[in-house]
């Protein structure tokens, strides 16, 4: 009820989009227009498309996943007869809602290529919807950047980027997304397709672009016209993403030329939609060099700046002394007295720019002595403390979260610290907690203060806090909204106030020009709506941030790409009040129970977990037989043994064929999509069980236990074997204990009652052990998850059990690491290493790849994509297979691209999956195998 009045209780002004929400939208109509697999707008869909990154959320119509240049042009003709507002989404990682709106969203993900290379003239061409991150990763092979990075780039898009004019700590030395874009083509709302570039004013083509679209000579008119007034009001700031940039326009018209795109981008998305962009390339840094310098007196960090950059560091970075006090001065060693933390960072001359630094700096009082790295682990190690910023804001209370509504002011970077002293007399007189970091090279500063909006008191200071910054950075600071984020739906408002209402005029007659009915991304950039209009609340009382950092992982999002098959997006459809498993089944089957989102978050959300206790409610039935007859060992195994000695007459070509026939009706039970396709290479089973190759070890009295798991047992995959042997030869014996499923296929499936069973037994046949090893890791991550199931005093000894856990490659690596000799030169063979999700999930991601690195015979490479996942999680290649195998395709591409003969992994389940999508091109062993392995 608070909530709600609060919503009211601004005045609203009119949005400047003509478009009636009362008239009827004709979802039939536009399905038909555009396909209607095109069209999202089932509940889930509208559900995980009303919010982005930002503390907005705005109910659209329908989504369209655009698929082409025909598809978005059909959007637009549908749009402009029926007036239905259209917002252009990417990666939906904005903070200022320009992400979200009342119409139809544009899903532009599937636009993700790179078309075109040019190495000589350093540019490539690219579609809007690649990942920034994907793109730097494939530039890197041929040894080029794109240049700007911001700090959401492993989630980020490059549409987005191009509508916020993004930037990050090396726009330093870069700049920001306008300095390295050359130009872009562009479908105006007049649905004409352009090339927006530098256009010389006498050039034939620019005439003709001229002659197509007339409104673009009334926009030179005004910009011409009004040259003088739009100088006089450009922000004497390094960086600026506030407002249109006429400043551009008239600058390059003053040169003689139209630069069109510069205009273009910033504009975020109220424009035009972009469709392709040519970029600037640049060389990729051979070598950096990284300083973390603490300051005992925030007043000298400017000075130092000062004095810094004449050096051309590619990144300044800061934190003021809250900062450091809410990321934890013990737990990162920074000094007690530190008031300021400088991050130093350089491309060129490293290491003779850092001498000069030690110059600079030794003229300062410092906390303690500065810090350098020449390596990448070490410079990871110093980024360490501004990286962890924004995962300690989500869990520092559990009400009150970083709120972004003054996260981005610019302002000369000389005035930094006084910017900074200002704010912290500001925060401390309203009694809030607030992180203030960013570029303090480009005078940049980003602005986090803890609040809970649900809380009538921290509302009120929100929204003071909010007019009180912006008008003072506007006024005594004669800084910018504004640097990299945009103005979006939480700075527009105050546009009119930065730039004055004449210069603010001109922004709406461009906006005008450009988009006549309004229907592009309305109430975003040109608008005086109040901030706190659709603020949602419901949503910032949950612990998820909505940066969008878990779809970066999520293997079905990357693969389908789109919101609503995304780990985001489940969170927020699971969790929304309306859910019901019947509206959303396809979205609570969809999960892989990869727990690569619990890795990432800097929340610490599982959202798989969250998943699987929806599917607690559904139990899958046809899983449930299948549980209920591996229980029944006394009928499951000698059945499993007759499968095993009978495998060579039905794992053929006609055998298989039959086998996936027979088996389709039952497993449509399982999911709709579920079938053993007759090509899919399936794993040998065991005709002698682990357990009875090893009978004396089930009667062992050692004091190590081995927790084989279930494919180790009943495949014949030489991993139980290798285990077993590979700790034998390092003086242990190890017992093999009763033991049942670990539970995770069983979890995974909803039969959380059998799960909790098998704990149960898990936990009593383990107790007696001083230490349990495993060789798979869900095993791993299940015994060591087990309290999570329990209460009372069952959850304290499976916390004593989680404790004894170790997979094989951390007993190897850190108890008894294998000592072999040297191989002949020359006879090293290259070997990569894959990831297993649920390993890295119970915090086992160094050991593997330390036993690799130091095994004499093989020459360890990083591959790309190690940590993602390999698409097989368990039975998911088999309940849905075509998914699965789309999948792997980005592992197959890593493997491909490292050279590796080998691919060793720390998982049963995943070499079944490697070795379905390898097909004998490439070895596939795990850990253990490959330390077992004699000359």
């Amino acid at each position: 009820m608070e909530a709600q009045t609060r919503r009211h209780a601004a005045v609203v002004k009119p949005s400047h989009c003509c478009y009636n929400p009362l008239m009827p939208f004709n979802l039939k109509e536009f399905e038909q227009l555009l396909g209607p697999e095109k069209v999202l707008s089932d509940s889930p869909s509208i559900t995980a498309y009303s919010i982005d990154a930002s503390i907005y959320k705005v109910t659209p119509k329908a989504i369209a996943v655009i698929e082409s240049r025909d598809d978005l042009e059909k959007v637009l003709h549908y749009a402009k007869a029926n007036r239905v507002p259209l917002t252009a989404r990417s990666g939906g990682t904005n903070l200022t809602g320009n992400a979200v709106g009342e119409g139809i969203i544009l899903e532009f993900s599937h636009l993700n290529q790179i078309l075109e290379i040019n190495d000589q003239a350093r540019w490539a061409r690219v579609q809007p919807g690649i990942v920034f991150a994907e793109l730097n990763k494939r530039l890197a092979k041929r040894g080029w950047m794109f240049a700007p990075d911001p700090s959401s780039g492993d989630m980020c898009k490059l549409g987005g980027m191009l509508g916020n004019n993004a930037a990050g700590p090396h726009t330093l030395k870069y700049g920001a997304t306008r300095d390295n874009v050359l130009e872009m083509e562009v479908l105006l709302s007049n649905g004409r397709r352009i090339t927006a570039k530098e256009y010389r004013l006498d050039d034939p083509h620019f005439q003709k672009l001229l002659v197509e679209n007339p409104f673009l000579t009334d926009l030179i008119s005004l910009v011409r016209r009004n040259s003088d007034l739009i100088e006089s009001k450009r922000p004497k700031v390094s960086k600026n993403s506030s407002g249109y940039n006429l400043f551009g326009l008239a600058d390059g018209l003053a040169r003689g030329v139209f630069p069109l795109h510069q205009l273009l981008i910033g504009s975020e998305g109220t424009l035009g939609f972009v469709l392709e962009a040519k970029i600037k390339l640049v060389p990729k840094p051979a070598q950096t060099a990284t300083a973390l310098v603490y300051f005992d007196r925030l007043s000298e960090i400017g000075d130092a700046v000062n004095a810094l950059l004449p050096l051309s560091p590619s990144a300044l970075e800061m934190m003021d002394a809250n900062s450091l006090d809410l990321v934890g001065r013990e737990r990162f060693g920074i000094p007690n007295h530190a008031a300021a933390m400088l991050l130093v960072e350089f491309d060129a001359s490293p290491r003779e720019k850092m001498e000069e630094v030690r110059r600079w700096v030794g003229k300062y009082r410092l906390s303690a002595p500065m810090t350098e790295a020449f390596d990448s682990e070490s410079q990871a190690e110093l980024w360490r403390v501004r990286k962890a910023m924004y995962p300690t804001l989500y869990r520092y209370d559990a009400k009150k979260k970083p709120i972004n509504f003054a996260d981005d002011v610019v302002v000369p970077a000389d005035r930094i610290p006084e910017l900074i002293a200002y704010l912290d007399r500001l925060f401390a007189e309203k009694g809030v907690a607030v992180a203030i970091y960013g570029h303090i090279g480009n005078g940049n500063a980003h602005i986090n203060p803890l609040l809970n909006v649900n809380d009538p008191a921290d509302f009120e200071k929100m929204v003071a806090l909010s007019h009180e910054i912006h008008q003072t950075v506007i006024d005594r600071f004669g800084g910018s909204l504004c640097g990299e984020h945009g103005d979006g739906r939480v700075r527009a408002e105050f546009v009119k106030a930065l730039y004055g209402p004449e210069l603010y005029d001109l922004f709406k007659r461009v906006k005008t020009l450009f988009d006549p009915e309004h229907l592009l991304n309305p109430g975003v950039k040109i608008s005086e709506v109040p901030f706190t209009e659709h603020i949602d609340f419901e949503r910032l009382a949950k612990q998820c941030a909505t940066c969008g950092k878990c779809n970066s992982v999520c293997p079905v999002y990357d693969v389908v790409g789109e919101e609503s098959n995304a780990a985001r997006g489940w969170f927020h459809i699971v969790t929304d009040p309306d859910y019901s498993y019947e509206k959303s089944a396809r979205v609570v089957e969809a999960c892989m129970n990869c727990k690569s989102c619990r890795t990432v978050c800097p929340a610490g959300i599982d959202v798989s977990e969250l998943i699987l206790k929806k599917r607690e409610e559904r139990p899958n039935r046809v899983a449930g037989a299948a549980f209920a007859l591996q229980e029944r060992r006394g009928l499951f195994e000698p059945l499993l043994k007759l499968a095993a000695w009978t495998q060579p007459l039905w794992d053929n070509r006609v055998g298989r064929l039959l086998v996936e026939y027979l088996t389709l009706p039952i497993l449509k039970g399982l999911a709709p999509t579920a079938r053993i396709p007759a090509d899919m290479a399936l794993p040998r089973l065991a005709k002698r069980l682990l357990r009875d190759r090893y009978a004396p070890l089930t009667r062992s009295n050692s004091r190590i236990a081995y927790f084989h798991g279930c494919a180790a047992n009943y495949f014949d995959d030489g991993v139980g074997d290798a285990v077993i042997e590979v700790l034998k030869k390092n003086g242990v014996e190890t017992a093999l204990p009763p033991q049942r499923c670990s539970g995770t296929p069983i979890q995974t499936y909803g039969w959380i009652d059998r799960v909790r069973e098998n704990a149960r037994f898990n936990i009593a046949s383990l107790e007696r052990f001083e230490k349990v090893i495993t060789g798979c890791a869900s095993c791993t991550f299940m015994l060591k998850d087990y309290a999570g199931l329990l209460e009372g005093e069952e959850q304290e000894k499976a916390k004593r059990l989680a404790e004894k856990v170790l997979h094989i490659s951390e007993f190897l690596a850190d108890a008894l690491p294998v000592k072999r000799p040297s191989a002949a030169p020359g006879k090293k063979r290259k070997v990569a290493y894959h990831s297993s999700c649920h390993l890295r999930a119970a915090g086992v991601s160094k050991p593997p790849r330390d036993l690799l690195r130091r095994h004499p015979d093989l020459e360890f490479v990083e591959m790309a994509d190690a940590d993602r996942c390999a698409g097989g999680a368990g039975t998911f290649c088999v309940k849905n297979p075509k998914q699965s195998a789309a999948i792997f395709e980005r592992k197959r591409r890593g493997i491909a691209e490292s050279g590796a003969e080998i691919v060793a992994t720390s998982c049963p389940a995943c070499m079944i999956q490697l070795q379905n999508g390898l097909r004998g091109k490439v070895e596939v062993k795990h850990i253990a195998q490959l330390m077992n392995e004699e000359e």
